[in-house]
């Protein structure tokens, strides 16, 4: 009886939905590092607010830190900029409502780029394991912030994860954005073009979210193949800054096309990343901090709130018939496995077995 109620209830809102906000294909939504008593997003101000129960641990000690040897002019060379470079500031929950609550990996110039000087970077060790579990398995919180609509004021890093603080992972990433100006700085991105960066989701300004990364996404990356790399083990996470020069690129090869609808293919290039570049005032990618999440045993807890309810049917049903590269189409909702790119009554399926069920964390 609870399926076909739930069945009417899908076609019904499926008659009812408005437009869906147009933009790129990678619209998945970030976490929240805070909730209030109704388990919605809130503040870290938010008397009633709590930290996120989906968090099961923070980092807990810097491995290392390498920020560029030459920050950019508006640099630390002042002392009150010295607060953007301590990297204790990334450890423990997030807090990104205290202005200095980050650690900033530097920038380079396109000089510094020319020469080959490595951009900066940070490995942040967890007491709490990172292991490839359901859902999503950790998450990155940087400090951009919304302009308007899609558009976002970003700094970008690779994450590469670790089992032993040596040989190490990178997740692999797709940035269609393209060069927005020849001076980037103060250019805006649309977050949706943009997968697998830290540094995508807003992070200030009144919305608290980070990207998620899942670990099954590097099975086959090199190292975790040859066994140098446990996912069932992961102690530590590094950030690395990218110059968004269009000097980095990302591995969008290894990626499916949403334009190759439906005999689906791969992109055929990597494509230039480009950011907020050059940076000022905290030089680079601002780290946060880093959560550790708890399993998500159902996905049909499409808005991570702990339960499958109402709010995730209306989710599902604004991607009901939708197919990657649409605009209503929403990876979250492509529920069977292995995911075919598509949302129909397989996904469903899925759906309705897990309709009210409730997260153990929540």
């Amino acid at each position: 009886m609870m399926k076909r109620t739930v069945t009417w209830t899908v076609f019904l809102i499926i008659g009812l939905f408005g437009a869906i906000v147009k933009g790129g294909p990678y619209r998945e939504a970030g976490v929240c590092s805070y909730i209030g008593p109704d388990h919605k997003a809130t503040t870290p101000s938010d008397p009633n607010g709590v930290i996120n129960p989906i968090f099961r641990g923070w980092a807990t000690d810097v491995y290392s830190y390498g920020p560029t040897p030459t920050p950019t002019s508006t640099s630390p060379r002042y002392p009150r900029y010295i607060l953007y470079f301590d990297p204790t500031m990334a450890l423990g929950p997030s807090y990104s409502n205290i202005s200095y609550d980050t650690v900033s990996l530097g920038d380079l110039d396109q000089n510094e780029i020319n020469a080959g000087v490595t951009p900066g970077q940070i490995t942040l060790s967890f007491t709490q394991t990172i292991r490839d579990q359901n859902g999503y398995d950790f998450v990155v919180f940087e400090n951009g912030f919304r302009v308007q609509g899609n558009l976002y004021f970003c700094e970008f890093a690779y994450v590469e994860v670790s089992s032993d603080g040596t040989y190490f992972a990178r997740f692999p990433s797709v940035d269609l954005t393209g060069v927005l100006d020849p001076n980037q700085y103060n250019c805006y991105f649309d977050i949706t073009q943009v997968y697998n960066l830290a540094g995508k989701h807003p992070n200030n300004y009144g919305t608290f979210t980070g990207t998620p990364f899942d670990l099954s996404e590097i099975t086959n990356e090199p190292n975790v193949v040859a066994g140098l790399v446990d996912l069932n083990s992961i102690s530590y996470v590094r950030i690395v800054d990218i110059p968004g020069s269009g000097n980095f690129y990302d591995n969008a090869k290894k990626f499916i096309d949403p334009c190759t609808w439906p005999d689906w293919d791969y992109y055929d290039a990597n494509h230039p990343i480009y950011d907020a570049w050059p940076t000022k005032w905290s030089d680079g990618f601002d780290l946060e901090s880093i959560g550790v999440l708890q399993p998500q045993e159902y996905g049909g807890d499409i808005n991570l709130d702990g339960i499958v309810d109402y709010e995730d049917l209306d989710i599902f049903a604004q991607c009901w018939l939708s197919h990657f590269g649409q605009d209503n189409y929403l990876s979250r909702c492509d529920l069977a496995k292995p995911k075919d790119l598509t949302v129909t009554f397989k996904d469903f399926a899925v759906f309705a077995k897990d309709w009210r069920k409730v997260e153990q964390w929540r």
